[in-house]
């Protein structure tokens, strides 16, 4: 069995995945901060480790894997393009805390 920590994890999307490709797999941790996303998650897969912001995360758990969504609002039209620059201090450059 893997074990999983997903990053970004949104409602779970990557855990989903894993169930339908039938990878035996446990998720030892998520990083989310959105309250509705977090709630929806645990609707979805039942309770988890949440480790919270990204930015505060010191130290991850041990895992075989790690998946990650990062917030991409500012690559599209809806947040006006406004990049993933490392260092732009956008919502889309969390990408670079992976």
């Amino acid at each position: 069995m893997i074990r999983v920590i997903e990053l970004f994890a949104g409602i779970g999307s990557q855990h989903e995945a894993l169930k339908r490709a039938n990878i035996e797999h446990e998720i030892v941790a998520i990083s989310e901060i959105d309250k509705y996303a977090s709630r929806a998650y645990e609707l979805l897969h039942g309770k988890v480790n949440n480790l919270g912001d990204i930015r505060k995360i010191d130290k991850l758990p041990r895992a075989d894997l790690w998946t990650y969504s990062f917030p991409c609002t500012d690559i599209s039209l809806a947040g006006r393009l406004k990049g993933f620059e490392k260092g732009s201090n956008t919502n889309s450059s969390l990408l670079w805390a992976v």
